[in-house]
């Protein structure tokens, strides 16, 4: 795309023109975010209004991620172990891959969805360990870090994957999308999530999740997750030389080959994975 191919698809993206339509209930946890007044009892009455959503949400405050000693039975019950926060950014990544995954094919928006997953719970577990950032808004921005490829997919169909070769790449994706395109998926997804009200945090995490700086700031702590997932061996935790590389850049700052290790092993929970399935 030229210049102006370019200023054209951004104001489509972020009128969220030939885009699937956002449903009423990803409007209202939208609303949600953006409110200073919402509450516990709003996000309740949203969520519960949608029987899939309720379904899922309940498998994830259950999962051996979250660790809670007792079955979370309801709504309520997960908004009061979990937080209001947590739930509620929880629902948000749900709906928002639901809403933009429509026109994908399965085996790559699983693909995609599995990475996603991935990053957002090893990102908000280094945020915790290491007490960046605001480990929710992390976690929200890893589910969504990727939802630009969703975009471009949906407006570049088969032409897209043909340029990147496929949904499981790692390293240069987004060189490819810049080079092919114009633009890649991280400003995209940016320029979606800005026009959607998400906090600050979570849309400059997204936006700048393939940056190479080693500074340990809340934005980097998603791209280097990102960086490491793509680098790792996740079934042995074989580090690929470049992972090696980058965890040596990041030993100051905290992010360190031991600590990676203890993060690959609370991924490998699957107990806590399979909750996250995309049909879960």
């Amino acid at each position: 795309m030229d210049e102006q191919d370019l200023q054209h698809f951004r104001a489509e993206v972020i009128s969220r023109k030939n885009l699937p339509t956002i449903p009423a209930v990803l409007a209202k946890i939208l609303q949600l975010s953006d409110s200073i007044d919402a509450n516990g009892k709003d996000l309740i009455v949203v969520i519960e209004k949608d029987q899939a959503l309720t379904g899922k949400m309940l498998r994830l405050a259950n999962s051996a991620f979250f660790g809670q000693s007792r079955r979370v039975a309801t709504i309520p019950r997960a908004v009061m172990l979990l937080g209001f926060s947590t739930v509620r950014n929880l629902a948000l990544g749900v709906k928002v891959w639901d809403a933009l995954g429509s026109g994908i094919s399965r085996p790559r928006l699983e693909e995609l969805w599995s990475h996603s997953v991935a990053a957002a719970l090893a990102a908000k577990m280094l945020a915790v360990k290491l007490r960046v950032g605001d480990p929710d808004e992390t976690f929200t921005a890893g589910l969504l870090h990727d939802v630009g490829r969703l975009v471009l997919a949906i407006r570049f169909k088969e032409e897209y994957w043909k340029a990147v070769g496929g949904p499981d790449e790692s390293g240069t994706i987004e060189v490819q999308e810049r080079e092919t395109f114009g633009v890649d998926h991280a400003e995209v997804g940016g320029w979606m999530l800005e026009a959607w009200s998400l906090p600050p945090g979570i849309v400059e995490a997204v936006r700048s999740h393939h940056s190479t700086s080693g500074r340990l700031t809340a934005p980097n702590i998603l791209a280097i997750t990102d960086r490491l997932l793509a680098w790792t061996e996740m079934a042995t935790g074989t580090l690929k030389p470049d992972a090696t590389a980058l965890l040596e850049s990041t030993a100051e700052g905290g992010v360190t080959a031991e600590l990676w290790e203890s993060t690959l092993a609370q991924l490998r929970d699957a107990g806590g994975m399979s909750a996250f399935a995309l049909d879960s």
